[in-house]
């Protein structure tokens, strides 16, 4: 659900964003943001190319699931997301992304964050189904982690 023109400190991130993601856009990104946690958003998650792009589903039919982060500076961190997700006043049209104010969910309670929404055509893309994404290098920092914890737990 869009909030409208409301602002916000806080963003949710649904893949190569998260706190799993291996990219310097990532670690630039960690270090000026707050992880809280966990969240949803209603809608749906498709495979782009090594990335997904999440677009809204007006029926509750869909989640994209993803993290909710509060942002230590928004406008300057926003300004260096809009050019990663190319769609910043400078980047070429037409945009793959734009950025808006989402209802997104964490433990039940609805709070209003930024969320990059894919704008491009999906008729041609994979949905994933699961509503989560994980490229190779989280789907391999999430296997050494669950390794490290059953090495800790030893």
């Amino acid at each position: 659900m869009t909030v409208g023109n409301m602002n916000s400190s806080y963003l949710f991130v649904y893949g190569t964003l998260k706190s799993d993601a291996i990219n310097a856009s990532a670690h630039y990104f960690h270090r000026h943001a707050d992880l809280i946690g966990n969240a949803r958003w209603q809608g749906h998650l498709y495979l782009v190319s090594n990335y997904p792009g999440a677009v809204r589903a007006e029926a509750k039919d869909g989640f994209v699931l993803g993290e909710l982060w509060l942002l230590k500076n928004p406008e300057y961190v926003l300004t260096f997301l809009d050019e990663y997700e190319e769609c910043a006043p400078t980047s070429p049209l037409p945009h793959e992304y734009r950025r808006s104010v989402e209802l997104v969910e964490r433990n039940g309670e609805m709070i209003p964050a930024w969320l990059y929404i894919y704008a491009l055509d999906t008729s041609t893309l994979q949905r994933i189904q699961t509503g989560n994404f994980m490229n190779d290098n989280q789907e391999i920092m999430r296997r050494a982690l669950a390794n490290a914890n059953i090495l800790l737990a030893s």
